[in-house]
């Protein structure tokens, strides 16, 4: 096959068909697609469709009137372009503009009944791809400004666009500098066969990354649904321990040791709540309890929980006084708000164990010596504390406690 720019053109309209069958299909198939995936691929598809109708009319220029192979071929291909952006933006959560684009291929088309324009070739040309120009420029802000999960496929695009932006401003210049008189007269010369290359490789990547993009989404969000507690919406035991880790890696290039603290709080009574008021009771309890932790313990904390009626915080750079004084108040906020959310009915307290030590102590050698504090914690009652410090040869030593009930009174220190 020769590739001159007949068969090129011929290429890019196939190119078009194919890539629209294709994601349509993908979008019927793929069943893990969130609603936002599924109206970006089926109006990714329809603007390949429509995009390629235009470019079979623009290829009958000259064998059929200039209505179609001018106005109305135009026409499409600024609406396909339109829906093609339109699907990117909504993959993205953002504004879709296709009104914007219907408005724009009117315009074209009032712009084509007006003589001293319908008979300039360089004025049509120039609005065209002044609009090509726009439409690419809208997707690299949005792939590299808009991408809050920091895509790669959609940052791939990104750049895809820039290449494609580059291929029409090469032919504008091309345009205005020669002045060809006809697109015939230009389908004949060299740059062309440059510019339709480049087309070609554009409409190729658009048929790859937008499903790319769909799967990319997906496979991130199996990811975080791994590491999050499915009811608390909380990092889960794995997550937050990874994350400790991670962070004690970070410090060994410090000289000195740095300490930090790890909390474990477990849930008096729980079990009777289920009892008495039913599973779903006990859920609202275990949630209300994540979101106090969340409100109370901001980053750089670590929180999660592990299991059941059991929730961990991790706190870097922190002394056992301040994180002791942190509890306390935790405890204390959700057992009122929870007195108050039950009109004073009947409460539910936290007992806690916390333990400092340093970062060259593994996060499961505390987690354990947390383990034994909210055991000694349970044993004094509900609603206590238990602080103590894990010594470099991993002996425990209680240093803090609550007095009875300390973090049941309301009006507690």
């Amino acid at each position: 096959m020769v590739f001159d720019t007949p068969t090129l053109f011929l290429c890019v309209t196939i190119a078009g068909y194919a890539g629209s069958a294709i994601l349509f299909a993908f979008q019927k198939v793929w069943k893990s697609r969130s609603r936002a995936c599924s109206q970006s691929l089926v109006l990714w598809s329809a603007g390949l469709f429509v995009t390629g109708n235009g470019s079979v009319l623009i290829g009958l220029r000259g064998t059929i009137p200039d209505e179609f192979s001018i106005i109305l071929a135009n026409a499409l291909i600024v609406l396909g372009t339109g829906l093609r952006r339109g699907g990117f933006a909504a993959f993205l959560g953002r504004p879709r503009f296709l009104g914007g684009y219907a408005a724009i291929a009117l315009l074209w088309i009032a712009l084509c009944f007006y003589p001293p324009f319908m008979n300039s070739f360089i004025s049509r040309v120039n609005f065209m791809q002044a609009c090509l120009i726009g439409s690419c420029l809208w997707v690299i802000w949005m792939a590299f400004r808009q991408n809050p999960e920091n895509l790669k496929s959609a940052k791939l695009l990104g750049v895809t666009n820039i290449i494609e932006c580059t291929a029409y401003v090469w032919f504008v210049i091309h345009q205005n500098i020669l002045l060809f008189p006809t697109f015939l007269s230009v389908f004949q010369q060299d740059f062309m066969t440059a510019y339709l290359v480049t087309i070609l490789a554009s409409i190729i990547m658009t048929m790859v990354l937008p499903a790319c993009m769909v799967i990319e989404r997906a496979s991130h969000r199996f990811k975080e649904e791994a590491l999050k507690d499915p009811l608390t919406g909380l990092s889960n035991r794995r997550a937050v321990l990874n994350e400790a880790e991670d962070w004690i890696r970070s410090l060994s290039e410090r000289a000195s040791e740095v300490s930090y603290t790890l909390v474990l709080f477990d849930l008096d009574d729980i079990a009777a709540i289920k009892k008495r008021f039913g599973p779903e009771m006990n859920d609202s309890v275990l949630q209300l309890f994540g979101r106090v932790l969340a409100e109370e313990f901001k980053p750089p904390a670590m929180i999660g929980r592990i299991e059941g009626e059991t929730f961990i915080a991790v706190l870097p750079d922190t002394n056992k006084e301040i994180s002791f004084l942190t509890v306390q108040k935790t405890s204390r906020k959700f057992t009122n708000t929870f007195q108050d959310a039950s009109n004073g009915k009947f409460g539910v307290s936290v007992c806690a164990g916390l333990v400092t030590a340093t970062s060259d102590s593994p996060v499961e050698r505390v987690m354990e010596a947390a383990y034994k504090g909210v055991s000694s914690a349970k044993r004094k009652g509900r609603g206590q504390i238990v602080a103590m410090d894990l010594a470099a040869n991993g002996s425990l030593k209680q240093t803090l406690a609550t007095g009875e009930f300390a973090s049941l009174r309301r009006k507690a220190a």
